[in-house]
């Protein structure tokens, strides 16, 4: 893709050339042609209208001298021609000084873009192209420039407030164990609650330097995606299992619906990132007493091309069309959206971005209470079994 983009630009590059080229060749032969016919039509008019009297004006100079005046009368041709030619070259000097001024023109307007100076690039017409260029270079630079500063300062901002949340629980691990140690006679039931809130705050604690650590090494630009067959519902159910804790301390449900075996072609170390993720979301929202439903199935497409459909379902606050379309864009939160157990908004944006990698995509549904997010991951062109559903 670089190297199209290389040949394109090139490309350009070259018909820009060629056109100013052709335009100050076109310019310069106009110009010649211009003086030439100008400078003819005046020398003609000359000898019919002024000859005559200049001629005898001079021989009058020279006090009537025959020789001197047929001495001066030979050299006017070749002056005429001196002139001629002179000015011929001062118009072609003329082409060449305005092709210089171009060049000056588009390293002023490269310095205009370098000093960040607000206007746009206005350049003559024969570099219509080069300005329109420019000028979306110069846009695409302030957008970029927009918006990496607005990315750097979001970040500065979530890492504040990581640092910040870290130094709460580590006060309170620090607490708790100075007064277990420097009360050794409290009763047992007091040092056991003590030590589940210490315990508890560590946890919180290794989540949260885990977001922070992601903060820092973000970059799924270049995921590496290794994809191996394995039993989905296996898969599946694995990692439910790690939230049965979680889900337990929240008096939750959780449940598996599907086939009980499903070969699938996938990464499956990514795809449970992905899926733990989204778990994680749906635990942390879901209304206290109601089910966390998980479904995974094999889909075919109405063009025959067959998806690994997997769907996490809960029950709790309904989230707005608005925070559906930005829930998966990375260091999003907001009070009313879900974003990962309220941390620094990473969870669901590198869901996405695992989903894209494998060539999938994952997507939110929000109605009545009921909020699914839906993972796809595509398998390919194959025959799947009867008891697995078709896509509308």
């Amino acid at each position: 893709m670089d190297a199209m983009k290389e040949t394109v630009l090139d490309q350009a590059r070259q018909d820009q050339t060629r056109r100013l080229s052709n335009a100050i060749l076109r310019r310069t032969i106009v110009n010649v042609i211009l003086f030439s016919v100008a400078y003819i039509a005046g020398f003609a008019l000359f000898m019919l209208t002024l000859g005559n009297v200049v001629s005898n004006l001079v021989y009058r100079l020279v006090l009537y001298n025959d020789q001197i005046h047929g001495l001066i009368a030979m050299l006017f041709i070749p002056l005429t021609i001196c002139g001629f030619v002179l000015g011929i070259v001062l118009v072609v000097r003329s082409g060449i000084n305005r092709a210089l001024g171009y060049f000056d023109l588009l390293l002023d307007s490269v310095s205009d873009i370098l000093a960040k100076r607000e206007g746009p690039i206005v350049l003559p017409a024969e570099l219509a192209p080069t300005a329109m260029a420019l000028n979306g270079i110069k846009v695409e630079s302030e957008q970029n420039e927009r918006t990496a500063k607005a990315a750097e300062e979001r970040k500065n901002e979530l890492v504040m407030y990581l640092a910040h949340d870290i130094k709460t629980p580590l006060t309170s691990i620090i607490g708790y164990l100075s007064l277990l140690e420097e009360s050794p006679d409290l009763p047992v039931e007091v040092r056991a609650r003590y030590t589940g809130i210490a315990l508890a705050k560590a946890h919180r604690l290794e989540e949260l330097l885990e977001e922070f650590f992601e903060i820092t090494r973000y970059n799924l630009q270049a995921l590496p995606i290794e994809r191996s067959r394995f039993d989905g519902v296996l898969f599946v159910n694995q990692v439910i299992e790690e939230f049965y804790p979680l889900a337990e301390g929240r008096a939750l449900s959780l449940a598996y619906e599907g086939p009980e075996e499903l070969s699938v072609f996938a990464d499956a170390s990514r795809v449970a990132r992905v899926l733990n993720n989204v778990m994680k979301n749906a635990v942390a929202y879901a209304d206290a007493g109601t089910d966390v439903v998980v479904r995974t199935n094999l889909t075919v497409a109405a063009d025959g091309f067959v998806w690994w459909e997997l769907t996490v379902t809960n029950r709790g606050r309904e989230l707005s069309p608005q925070h559906i379309e930005r829930i998966f864009e990375k260091f999003f939160r907001a009070d009313e959206a879900r974003a990962s157990s309220g941390g620094a908004g990473l969870g669901l944006a590198i869901a996405r971005e695992i989903a894209r990698a494998h060539g999938g995509d994952i997507y939110a549904t929000s109605d009545a209470g009921v909020t699914s997010f839906t993972i796809w991951i595509p398998q390919g062109s194959s025959v799947i079994a009867p008891s697995q559903s078709a896509c509308e």
